[in-house]
């Protein structure tokens, strides 16, 4: 019995110091993760909303979302898309302009099988852009169906869960947009990049 105890001491010693190092680990690494993340974030904004050169974060009436600018002129917004797929869920970037038009689409994590639901974001080789993200490009992403695009062959779920998503949020965003050029719901979150 007492060497069960001292066993158990033991293990008890070893779990709380891979706790600690794990602990501490992330606690030193949280701010590079974070740092690439925005810069992620950055990146994509300039990729799916290619005419602005400045964009503004901003929240209002629980919406966040960027504002881009070309030469101090709002151009468009970018805005989250998140779904669920066959494999789980993904997080994607919508650049719309000013009417809701789709300007690029980027997704940027997802959980979806490799070599089927993955190639939603596959670019092909020679290629900048992956071609099933492309064909949002010009749609009014508040009205785009699986009639506008071609699905992944074998990924069926995946595309479907894409343009649903795509169509949910940019359809959300601009109903808040259209209110608040009507001064309805005109509640500032905040703003500032």
């Amino acid at each position: 019995m007492r060497q069960l105890a001292k066993f158990g001491l033991i293990l008890a010693a070893i779990c709380f110091a891979a706790a600690l190092v794990l602990a501490l680990t992330y606690r030193v690494t949280k701010p590079a993760i974070a740092a690439r993340a925005e810069e992620e974030e950055r990146e994509a904004l300039r990729l799916v909303l290619p005419d602005a050169d400045d964009f503004v974060r901003k929240g209002r009436d629980g919406a966040e979302y960027y504002e881009g600018y070309r030469d101090k002129r709002a151009v468009g917004y970018c805005i989250r898309a998140f779904g669920n797929g066959y494999g789980g869920y993904f997080r994607g970037m919508v650049g719309i302009d000013r009417s809701g038009v789709i300007q690029g689409l980027l997704v940027l994590e997802h959980q979806e099988t490799p070599g089927l639901g993955a190639k939603i974001g596959e670019v092909r080789p020679g290629e900048k852009d992956a071609w099933f993200l492309r064909q949002f490009k010009g749609k009014d992403g508040a009205t785009v169906s699986m009639g506008d695009i071609d699905a992944v062959t074998g990924a069926t779920i995946s595309s479907r869960a894409v343009v649903d998503a795509v169509r949910e949020a940019v359809g959300e965003f601009m109903k808040r947009v259209r209110s608040w050029e009507l001064g309805v719901g005109s509640k500032e979150l905040g703003g500032g990049s």
